[in-house]
């Protein structure tokens, strides 16, 4: 079975919530590891066939404050051949709704990893049908 790592960025609760649900959908075709980016470092995406990043959206489109050493440590490591996608939650009322997902995104990029699909962008507090589109948006993450 393939591998898949969650690394998420929460502030709230709300990017873990939807962490957990994505992870346990996930368990269904792939070994999965899910960590806290407090928890993880970005060497830990390399032996994974599927990386998925998380994380809130706060101030004027920046990553969550926990995201930020993970984030600019990622140079580090080379993602070819890796599948990756993004999601995350934030507020429409700011300009950059969920700009950190689109900054995630493009780190990525730049250190080879192959974005499969657009990124998944929450706005607000966690719902019943929060949970059912990111499992809708994570049976395209193959």
């Amino acid at each position: 079975m393939e591998k898949a790592i969650i690394i998420y960025g929460s502030s709230t609760g709300n990017t873990e919530k939807l962490a957990q649900i994505l992870a346990k959908d996930l368990e269904q075709r792939f070994t999965v590891t899910l960590k806290d980016v407090v928890d993880a470092q970005p060497k830990d995406m390399v032996a994974n066939d599927l990386i998925v990043l998380g994380s809130s959206t706060w101030s004027d489109g920046e990553l969550q404050e926990d995201f930020q050493d993970f984030y600019d440590e990622m140079t580090s490591v080379d993602l070819k051949g890796k599948k990756a996608a993004v999601f995350g939650t934030g507020d429409s009322s700011w300009d950059e709704f969920c700009g950190a997902v689109d900054i995630l995104e493009q780190k990525v990029k730049e250190v080879n990893g192959q974005i499969i699909i657009p990124g998944f962008k929450w706005d607000g507090d966690l719902s019943e049908q929060a949970a059912a589109e990111i499992i809708e948006w994570g049976k395209n993450l193959n």
